[in-house]
């Protein structure tokens, strides 16, 4: 007797829009703003999800706690690690599921729930929905046996963070040195290094005799991570320059924040 057994796998692609230099997809979805921030507010926010391909498509929004590493990278946290707090039980949202015409918008409301003091820490995951048609299409098929089909599916990730009260951050710099990027380009390794109870956004940027030389706008360091290990693009020209190896390094969070905070240190490359 013949069976035939259809597996479908599905590779969940979650591009994070954070700062990190992040693999191209092709996720046909924009969210924006790129950051939900409840600071000292209650009541309700929306991120905007707009379609930006070419037929209809189905998005499903969730909340996943991620938890950030020194490189950046991030990964699914099940559980929260000391002085981490996940907002996931705090935050209410609608629609859960959008269906968008190409070039369509919608709008999705999240209304933050009996908040507490600290600051607590999602993201909001908006998923596009794998096409039907073709997962009924596999791309080969067996009459004895297994056939599989790998269906990617693409998303966005938006980080949501809720604060009350005064909770402490303070930012400095450790060690830096000169290294070179993927493609050959000169770069600065720099140790940013967050202390307290919150996370920190904002900018980074290196200065030589009052220039800038290196900007990374938007760098994010969540908490409870302590530090980051980030690269900075330098001009060849302005790296040949750096003989003695002196720079100033220069953090600032908007002025929209609550209470931001900035960080300025003259530092030594190795």
């Amino acid at each position: 007797m013949q069976r035939n057994l259809r597996s479908l796998a599905l590779l969940v692609v979650a591009l994070l829009v954070l700062d990190m230099a992040i693999a191209p997809c092709h996720a046909d979805v924009t969210v924006s703003p790129t950051l939900v921030l409840f600071d000292g507010e209650t009541g309700t926010k929306a991120i905007t999800v707009k379609n930006t391909g070419t037929k209809e498509q189905v998005y499903r929004v969730s909340l996943i706690n991620f938890r950030m590493a020194a490189d950046g990278g991030m990964s699914v946290a099940t559980t929260p690690a000391e002085n981490e707090h996940f907002a996931t039980g705090m935050v209410r949202y609608t629609p859960r599921e959008l269906t968008l015409a190409p070039g369509g918008s919608e709008v999705v409301r999240l209304q933050v729930m009996q908040p507490r003091p600290g600051e607590y820490r999602t993201h909001v995951i908006v998923q596009q929905v794998p096409d039907v048609d073709a997962l009924q299409a596999p791309p080969f098929e067996r009459r004895e046996g297994v056939s599989m089909d790998l269906q990617a599916v693409f998303g966005v990730a938006v980080p949501l963070i809720i604060r009350q009260g005064n909770p402490s951050v303070a930012v400095s710099f450790g060690d830096a040195h000169l290294t070179s990027l993927p493609d050959g380009a000169p770069a600065v390794a720099l140790r940013v290094e967050r202390s307290g109870e919150r996370s920190i956004r904002g900018a980074l940027s290196l200065r030589r005799n009052g220039k800038q030389v290196a900007l990374i706008d938007g760098l994010s360091i969540y908490a409870p991570t302590p530090y980051r290990d980030v690269l900075l693009r330098v001009a060849a020209e302005d790296a040949a320059q750096l003989d003695d190896g002196r720079l100033e390094a220069w953090f600032d969070e908007p002025e929209e924040v609550r209470n931001p905070v900035a960080a300025h240190a003259v530092i030594h490359l190795r």
